[in-house]
This record gives C-alpha cells, structure tokens and sequence, in this order.
C-alpha cells in the first residue's frame, strides 16, 4: 500500500487518518506529485471513464438510479478518510461524515468533476472532495498533488507515458479528449500505451527526445512510493518521470506571435540573422529537429547545381591536391561519387605513386612482367589496374586466399624443391629429378632426371641451370635447355670433394657454395668444377647456408650460426638455438633461423645478439621441427613437420595465416610474389596460387 506522505513532502497526516486513508486507497486511486492542472484533468478523465462504464453496463437506467450509482461509485473510490492535509501553511480538513444532506450543502467545493459526477449545479459538490477543490482552486501551489496512478478498475495510461507534444483539454461540450497542442509541430505524436503500468521493481529512466519538450522532475528531493500488503512490504525505486512545459495560454500566445512575425518582416536581413541566432541559441531538441525537417527542401533554394560538392567548383590542381591525401580505398569510392570525381580519381599519378610505395612493391622481374601486360598499344602503362591487381595480390596473401594444384609422380618423399616462371624441379628420396610443366600437372608433361645415386637432397634453379646436390656426396651440374623437337637435358659436371652427404648449396653466377655432414662448407667454381677453398669450424655437420658478395652464413648441428668472409675466416658465432639449426636466411640487418627445437629466431647481423623468437606457445609458432624458411621485404614463410606452412609478419612476428593441405610433413618450400611452392613426405609437390582469387 503506499504511504500518502511519500507523495506529499509537506503533507501531515494525523494518526487517526492513517487507517482511513489505507482503507480508502484499496479502491484504487493513488495520488502522485506533479502539477496541479495536471490533477484536475486526470479527475476529468476519471469522470469520462465513469460515465463509459455506467453507459456500456446499464443504458436502460433512469437518471436517479445513475445519480445514486454515481454516489456509490465515488464513495467505495475514497472510502473513509478523515485527515489534516498541510499545503504550505494552509491546512485542509476533510470530514469522514458520508451523510448525503451534507454532501448537497456544501458551497465551497470548485471542482467541476465532484460537480457533475453528483448532478450538482457550479459551487456544490461532496464534503470528501473538498481537498482536491482545494487544491484545484489553489493551482499556483507547488505542493499541490496534481497526477493519479490508477489501478484496479481504472486502467488510464500513467502520466509517464503521456506525450508532452499534447495536453488535455475541455471542449465547448464537455467532453475531454487528448488532442494534439496548438503550439505542436507538424510531427507525429507519441501513442500512449493504453493500460500500461508502471513496474514497481523497474527505474523508469527520464530520457531526454528530439520529440517531446519535456523537463525532469523529482531530481535532487526524489519521491519515494512504498507500497504495503497485507502479508509483506517491498521497497518501491525511485521513479523520476516527465511533466509537460505549460507554456502560455493559446489566445495570448497567437497574440504574440501574430506582434513577433510583424516585428519581423520590418527587420533588415542582417537584423533577420541577428533575430534568428538569438532565437536559435533558446532552442531545444525538439524545436531543432522540426527547424531541420522543415529547412530541408529550402536550404538550396536558388543555388546551383552540386553546390555543396566543393571539389567540383576548386580549380582542377587544388582538388587534384586534395585528392592526393586519400588512401586507395578511399580514392576508389571517391571516384562512384559523379563524373568529375571520376575523372580525377583515375588521374594515372595517384595511382603511380601508390605503385612505388615500398608496401605495394613486387620484386624486379615481376614488376617488369606485370607493367609490360597492363601496357597499352600506343605506349602508356594504366597504373590504376596494375595498383589494383597489386592490392588485390596483398589481400589474399593476409587473408590465404589461394588455390592449391598437386603434383604426383615421386614414389618417395620430397627433400627439395625450386622452381621459375614455367616449371618446378623437385628432388626426392627416390634419387630421381623431376621437372614439371607449372601449368600442367599432367603425367607426359614431366621430365625425370637420372644420374645421382642416392637421395637428391638439395637443388638450385638458375635460368636453365640446374645444380643438385646428394647423399652420394657429389654436386651435378644439370642444363634444362629444350628444343620443340628434342630436349639437351643433360648433366654438364659433376663436382667432388665432399667426404659426406650434401646437405645444402647456393649458386650464383660464378660460384657454388655448398655445406656437407663432413663439417665443412666448400667453394667452387661452377665452370671447371675445382674447389676453390674449404670453410673449417664447426663442430658437427652443416644443414644450411646462404651468402651474399661479403660474407657467408652456415647453420649446424652444433647448435651454432657461423658467420664468415671469403678469406675463409669465422667473423662470428651466433648461439642460442637448443638444437640444431636446420634452416636460415639473412639480409642486411639480421638472420633468421630454424632449428630442431622447433623454434625461429632472429638475430643482429651485426651484433650477433637474438633479437626476437618465434614459439609455438607465445607467437603461434610451429609445434614440429623448422624444416626451411624464406624471407623477403615484407613477410617470411615457414615449414614444418607438423604439416603446416606458416606466414609471417616479417617486422612485427605476427602470424598472418597457416596453410594446412599436406598430410604429411613439409620438408621444402620456396615462393615469390604470387606462389608458393611446396615438398613433404607426403611424396606430393603442391603448388598454391594467390593470384587466381
């Protein structure tokens, strides 16, 4: 049940009154704070549900017998009350007495409602409505209870859900409706929500509307409802909920409005400007939305067309300025804008830059392939689809977008793997060479390789040159030049020296440099055949090596990274791996390495320091054994025996995506700015293509 003093702050009631008012409330009518005209126009509404419910239950009533139900109606609604109201300093007896006579002689009722609801004339009304006359006629008290929550018989919406964009009013026939205000815009009212209530347990937010002109109310002395049964009493939230702006009354308002707009047609424009801000800056949410909604098909009255398109008016050289500082993918949606957004997003310099950017850069000879087939016949290269098919490229590559073709015919696994623009060479366990057509993988497009003796266990492809080397510790030196009607595959020379398995080799044009499990890396000369000097200084055999016109870099089982010049003198020694180091590549500034421990590190060329590492637990990594590795400007490949082959963000470490498709571990691998190349145990070379999606 709730307490009548949580509505009324200055309210007092004596203790007697405290039972007569509960009894009276279990009828249903609750009383709220809010404005006193609000009060009366709820009371309206009580009256106007009343005669509903006395018209659709018993039309056939004489009028006596609707006066007698009418009385009833209000005396089971306020029951017995008998309680001192303080409003201010002006205290309100209501007398408990239900005696009829009394009700009739009572002169100082003012409420219209009591009035009609007993069939009295203007002045008369019942003794128990005198405190809501009271304070109907008192509507300046800002104590005053002005709204009602209904339950029970009397499902009225809640004042909380009332839009303030209406009010209600009195008709010239009695009859009160809710009906759009004169002050309102051309906009929708809010619907109340017929017979909604208001969940004790749940806090009714006031939230501010572009739609209502509303203000909070019960915000620093909140109100607080306690309601009361007979078995339990249950805290009620604070309930903070909106009252309508009353504004002025509509005859002096259309008065002042019709002095305002005289006022201002007399104004000059820059006073018009001067009138306009002031009033703007008064303005509300609600009235800057109708301003918006009504300026909308005025606001370019008289301009010319695409007059908010300032790219269109500026000169050509500042809006091809402007242009300039947008990214690609911007400029690509500058350009659906209008035709001469068009034309200047397709200026070829945008689009040349782009292309000269170090993050959309390909290698040498396949840029030069690729501005070659985007050359047009009278000579100029259209940079824009060349940038396009470079980004496109990009994006699959973050993304592993690619088709995969699989190469069959090895009959034991794969150790190495090279290949150019129109074939991949394979070696295997199998002791056999084979090469294949890369842009078929049908059975007659292979040629096989025959002459080593043991597994082939390290290629080189350079041009038409073919080095390889074996378990059976010899280098051959292969030439893969062909005729339409014959072929000149043949082994050119054989190099020996080695007194174990080659393990790996680099060529260049002049040289082979080659490692080998008898512990030392050795230097020939790729014409004769000679040796030309042995590298000596690690202490088990040699996986790996790669050089560059200064210095050459070798990995072993011994755990270690030897760094050497061509005087055959170890400058340095990297450690650091926990097993033996399979695989590694290097640059300008660092070495990357993979290793038995499954790891790949990188290292300062200069320093010799490890710089970062690679792991299967913190980045992601590999979880088996790092077999090869490649690098180039921006990212770095890996495989591994647990079947994946992983790439990497080259500056920051970040896998970008796995590749998973061998069913076995992949043993080699090599790429460039389109493919990837791969060899596993699985006896299958797979080819994956980035550039096909």
């Amino acid at each position: 049940m709730l307490n009548p003093s949580a509505w009324f702050p200055n309210m007092h009631l004596s203790e007697s009154s405290n039972e007569a008012y509960s009894s009276g409330m279990t009828s249903g009518l609750v009383q709220r704070s809010t404005s006193s005209e609000y009060t009366g126009n709820r009371l309206q509404l009580e009256r106007v549900s009343f005669r509903r419910q006395r018209s659709s239950s018993s039309s056939h009533v004489s009028k006596s017998e609707k006066r007698t139900s009418r009385s009833s109606k209000v005396q089971s609604v306020h029951g017995d009350i008998s309680k001192e109201i303080w409003l201010g300093n002006n205290p309100l007896t209501v007398s408990s007495d239900l005696d009829p006579d009394k009700v009739k002689d009572n002169p100082s009722c003012h409420c219209t409602a009591c009035c009609h609801c007993h069939g009295n004339g203007q002045g008369k009304g019942c003794s128990h409505h005198q405190v809501v006359c009271e304070i109907l006629s008192n509507s300046s008290s800002e104590n005053a209870p002005s709204s009602f929550l209904y339950e029970n018989d009397l499902n009225l919406p809640s004042p909380t859900f009332i839009s303030s964009w209406g009010y209600f009013s009195k008709s010239k026939k009695s009859h009160y409706k809710y009906r759009r205000s004169d002050y309102s815009s051309d906009s929708d009212d809010d619907v109340p929500l017929k017979g909604s209530k208001i969940n004790a347990d749940t806090v009714i937010t006031a939230q501010r509307s572009h739609l209502p002109i509303t203000k909070l109310i019960n915000s620093a002395n909140s109100v607080k409802m306690r309601e009361k049964s007979d078995e339990n009493s249950k805290e009620v939230p604070q309930i903070p909920f909106m009252a309508p702006n009353e504004g002025m009354k509509p005859l002096d308002f259309k008065d002042r409005m019709k002095t305002i707009v005289e006022w201002f047609t007399e104004f000059s424009d820059e006073q018009k400007n001067i009138f306009i801000k002031e009033i703007l800056n008064g303005c509300d949410l609600p009235q800057l939305h109708l301003l918006s909604v009504k300026m909308e098909a005025n606001l370019h009255n008289g301009c010319p067309p695409n007059c908010q398109d300032i790219i269109t008016w500026l000169p050509s050289n500042i809006a091809t300025k402007i242009m300039s500082y947008l990214d690609p993918v911007s400029l690509c949606r500058a350009s659906q804008v209008c035709k001469v957004w068009y034309q200047l997003a397709n200026d070829k310099t945008y689009w040349r830059r782009f292309c000269c950017q170090p993050k959309w850069r390909l290698s040498k000879a396949a840029e030069h392939k690729q501005v070659i087939s985007h050359m047009t016949p009278e000579g100029s290269i259209q940079w824009k689809k060349v940038f396009a098919e470079r980004f496109r490229l990009r994006n699959n590559w973050l993304s592993g977008r690619c088709t995969v073709r699989t190469f069959e015919g090895h009959s034991q696994g794969i150790s190495c793997v090279q290949f150019d623009d129109t074939r991949i060479v394979s070696g295997s366990s199998d002791k056999t060479i084979k090469v294949w057509n890369i842009r078929t993988n049908a059975q007659w497009s292979v040629q096989t390789l025959v002459g080593h003796s043991g597994t082939v266990r390290c290629l080189h492809l350079e041009g038409n040159r073919l080095v390889s080397g074996s378990t059976d510790k010899t280098i051959k030196v292969w030439d893969l030049s062909t005729q339409e009607s014959w072929s000149s595959i043949a082994c050119k020379v054989t190099m020996t020296g080695h007194l174990d398995t080659v393990r790996c080799l680099q060529v260049d044009d002049t040289k082979v440099i080659s490692g080998s499990y008898d512990k030392t890396l050795k230097v020939w000369d790729i014409l004769t055949g000679h040796c030309k000097r042995t590298l000596r200084g690690h202490q088990a055999a040699v996986l790996c090596v790669h050089f560059n016109d200064t210095k050459i870099v070798s990995g072993s089982c011994d755990k270690t990274i030897k760094v050497w010049n061509y005087e055959g003198e170890c400058v340095m020694t990297l450690t650091g791996h926990q097993d033996a180091v399979t695989c590694l590549q290097f640059d300008s500034t660092r070495i990357i390495s993979g290793s038995l421990d499954c790891n790949l590190k990188f290292w300062d060329i200069h320093s010799g320091e490890c710089i970062s590492t690679i792991d299967w637990k913190a980045s992601e990594g590999h979880t088996g054994v790092v077999r090869c590795l490649q690098a180039d400007s921006w990212r770095l490949v890996s495989a591994a025996d647990d079947k994946t082959i992983k790439v990497w963000n080259l500056e920051t470490g970040k896998r970008l995506i796995t590749l998973r498709n061998h069913t076995d571990g992949v043993t080699c691998l090599q790429f460039n700015d389109f493919i990837i190349v791969s060899g596993s145990y699985d006896k299958t070379v797979k080819l994956w293509d980035f550039s096909c999606c």
